[in-house]
Order: structure tokens, then C-alpha cells, then sequence
């Protein structure tokens, strides 16, 4: 797939039950969306997301990614601190069925070129947890940096996570 047919659609409550379909698990849920949520999302949390991205300036920008067909193959968001000039990737989602067939780079880039847009914005990051080799490899081919690990800073059931940070500057991207 190509960046060419990978659309960003602002998220909206009708793609409330897909997204959600996605998080199959609490193990899922984190993943996706940090430690600071419950499993099921439920809408009110979603809103809430939403309710960020209505702020002036927003605080949050929230999409689905749709393919060549319109059909929904992934989510991402990114949180905004304007103050510092920094935009932070996250949330970022392949819809379960459609992984594997390169929509991540094309998705990322997207996002990117919207952060990029914002002349305020210097720095793109993101936090990954360490385990999630295919995430790391796709933000490393997309230019994010290792910039430090936080150890065991999850808890998930009985299990600890490792967050890996990296970051991208604006110089950085342009020479991509």
C-alpha cells in the first residue's frame, strides 16, 4: 500500500465500535492506549478524546486510517504541547486483520506531514513498550531515534513493561 491511498479521517463517534472492536483485551487496550485507560473502552472514554480536540489550540488530534476501498484499517492520535513545540505520536493502531500488509509506514508519514505542518511544532516523539519489535523497526524506518528506555513503567496483570521513548526533530524529517 502506498501513502497515496491511505486516507486520515477525523475520528467521530460512529467509528467508536470499530476501534473499540480492535481491543480485544486489556493486554490490547494498554498496548494501544496506556495504562490510564479501562478495558472495554467504552465511549465515554473515546469522547473524552474527542473533548480534547475541540480546545483552542487543540491539546489532541484523533484519526482513522482508511485505505484505497474507505474501509478502516487503523487509528492513531497525536497530543500536542505547544508551549514546548512538541507532538507526540500515539495510540497508534493497525486494525487487527488488516497487519502485515505495510499500512503502518504510509499511516505514520500522514501524521507526520500534519505535525510537521504546524510551524510551532519542533519535535515529534513517542513511547513504544520495548517488546514491540514490528512498532520499533516501522518508527525507526520512518526516522524516530532511541532516546531512552523507562524501566518497568507499567504494570499490566502480573506482568512489568519497559517504555522505550524516541523522537524525531524537524531537521530530521525534512531530510527524510
Amino acid at each position: 500500500m502506498t501513502a497515496a491511498i491511505m486516507t486520515l479521517i477525523d475520528l467521530e463517534n460512529k467509528h467508536f465500535a470499530a476501534l473499540g472492536g480492535w481491543l480485544r483485551s486489556e493486554r490490547d487496550l494498554v498496548q494501544w492506549g496506556g495504562p490510564d485507560l479501562t478495558y472495554p473502552i467504552t465511549d465515554h472514554q473515546l469522547e473524552q478524546m474527542l473533548i480534547e480536540g475541540k480546545t483552542t489550540p487543540p491539546k489532541r488530534l484523533c484519526w482513522m486510517a482508511a485505505d484505497a476501498t474507505q474501509a478502516l484499517v487503523g487509528h492513531v492520535q497525536l497530543a500536542l504541547d505547544w508551549r514546548n513545540g512538541v507532538a507526540r505520536i500515539a495510540r497508534v493502531m493497525i486494525a487487527p486483520n488488516s497487519r502485515g500488509q505495510g499500512l503502518a509506514v504510509p499511516m505514520l508519514k500522514a501524521v507526520l506531514e500534519k505535525a510537521f505542518s504546524y510551524p510551532e511544532i519542533e519535535r515529534a516523539e513517542l513511547n513504544v513498550y520495548s517488546w514491540n519489535d514490528p512498532a520499533i523497526r516501522t518508527y525507526t524506518k520512518i526516522g524516530f531515534s532511541h532516546e531512552g528506555v523507562r524501566r518497568s513503567s507499567v504494570k499490566v496483570g502480573n506482568e512489568r513493561w519497559d517504555t522505550a521513548i524516541m523522537g524525531l526533530l524537524r531537521p530530521e524529517w525534512k531530510s527524510t
